[in-house]
């Protein structure tokens, strides 16, 4: 049986997503099944010299029905959550696992640096402790409350399920070779300003915030503070994660793709900028110009140094909410269609 080149990539992009609800050693061969599957279905409708087109191809794949069900199908039967709705349930239960993780991390993180010193390896033990408490209530609630709506629901179709099962052509992940190309343009921008960005904080932390000025005055160097003592302190965490993010960029670059681990690192270092922004908006004022003002004897610098601290909260309270939002995004996005 002949495909189009249209048709051949819907067919791959539908196994790929096959292959993404399947685990264990047998996926392969269960992909090559359905696969063969559909081509005796296409050999029956058409004649061996028919040509098949991407549109003759998507009415096939309809009826099977999404690749979330299809895999279904070949999962082992599971008395408390049967296979119905046992998609859905692993879905929502890999997404609340994982934003408990995130919470429980995020909030030893914030504890760990405000609160007072304590012994390193008890604090690694609490939040091991701490993760396992949370993660294990979570799979527990969320069991229970499936296994009543599977108990409830015995005899009556789900809409929402319903829905789940259906294809949608728009939802089948794109290949490998389309999707995951990396922008060198891009990233090659962004590992140069990640440069800069290292320069720039690393000279700053060891001026402790003071900058060099020559003044028009007496025509001398003036050490300058810019940075308040505050923001001085949280410096060595901004060059911690701009290296993280540095070295993402250039993996990305020789690797030339996305892959999960570069996706849930970005996811990572996403949630730990916004841990950041919180302590820099609790650190306010970031900034000083009262150098300015005892040297060159500029008029407004108070005026001009407090509106400039106060556009500096408002980004920072944007860039905050952009990363949660960002961070829920990718984290849904990487469960629901997890990078091979």
């Amino acid at each position: 049986m002949k495909t189009n080149k249209a048709a051949k990539e819907l067919l791959e992009r539908y196994l790929l997503g096959v292959k993404r609800e399947l685990s264990g050693k047998e996926r392969a061969d269960i992909t090559a099944e359905i696969e063969s599957y559909l081509y005796d279905v296409l050999a029956e409708r058409y004649a061996e010299d028919h040509e098949t087109t991407e549109k003759e191809m998507e009415a096939v794949l309809m009826e099977m029905g999404s690749p979330r069900k299809v895999a279904a199908q070949y999962r082992p039967q599971r008395a408390l959550i049967g296979s119905r709705i046992f998609p859905v349930y692993s879905l929502v239960m890999r997404i609340v696992v994982a934003v408990v993780i995130g919470a429980v991390t995020l909030s030893f993180i914030i504890s760990s640096i405000v609160g007072q010193p304590a012994n390193a390896g008890l604090n690694v033990l609490e939040w091991l402790g701490s993760i396992w408490s949370g993660a294990l209530s979570a799979f527990g609630m969320v069991t229970i409350v499936f296994a009543i709506i599977e108990r409830k629901s015995e005899e009556r179709a789900l809409e929402e399920i319903e829905d789940l099962q259906t294809l949608n052509i728009s939802d089948l992940p794109q290949l490998p070779e389309e999707q995951k190309e990396v922008n060198r343009i891009g990233k090659s921008s962004e590992v140069l300003l990640g440069i800069i960005g290292l320069t720039f904080f690393t000279y700053m932390r060891g001026s402790s915030g003071y900058v060099p000025l020559r003044s028009a005055l007496d025509n001398q160097v003036h050490m300058l503070p810019f940075l308040t003592g505050s923001f001085v302190r949280l410096i060595p965490f901004i060059l911690v994660l701009t290296g993280l993010d540095l070295a993402r960029n250039i993996t990305l670059l020789v690797q030339n793709r996305h892959t999960a681990l570069t996706n849930w690192w970005h996811i990572g270092t996403e949630c730990a900028n916004g841990v950041l922004l919180g302590f820099l908006i609790s650190s306010l004022p970031l900034f000083t110009l009262e150098g300015l003002n005892e040297v060159l004897g500029l008029e407004n610098v108070l005026h001009i140094q407090s509106i400039a601290n106060s556009g500096m909260a408002i980004a920072l309270g944007l860039g905050i909410a952009s990363s949660v939002v960002d961070v829920i995004k990718e984290i849904v996005r990487e469960l629901k269609h997890p990078t091979i």
